[in-house]
């Protein structure tokens, strides 16, 4: 997952890598107010969200490592992109919702329609 964040504020913290020059004011190019932008990759807690933060977007990934990027690094996976794919799958004797899992078997969810 990757989020993209403005902040009221400068952040100082690990989970939070300045987009710098690279998007700030590339928005609002009219507006005098200074808007930090930041990009978290690899997801983060409601609760790692900064004062006077908000979530601008969000995207997935194709690779789980995330540990140690580059911001360019970061700006060629989203060059990349990801598939997105839908399995069409029968519940068959389920009366709940199903979904697939990790090895490509239908399972039944507790979950009523």
């Amino acid at each position: 997952m990757m989020i993209f964040i403005n902040c009221a504020n400068p952040v100082n913290s690990p989970l939070y890598l300045d987009t710098g020059a690279c998007l700030n004011g590339a928005k609002y190019p009219n507006v005098s107010l200074s808007i930090y932008t930041y990009v978290n990759v690899g997801g983060m807690k409601a609760s790692d969200l900064m004062e006077k933060c908000s979530l601008e977007r969000m995207t997935l990934l194709p690779v789980k490592d995330y540990k140690n990027m580059s911001f360019k690094e970061i700006h060629s996976l989203l060059e990349y992109g990801f598939e997105l794919s839908w399995h069409s799958s029968s519940c068959g004797s389920c009366s709940t919702i199903c979904y697939i899992d990790n090895s490509y078997d239908t399972k039944c969810t507790g979950w009523q329609y």
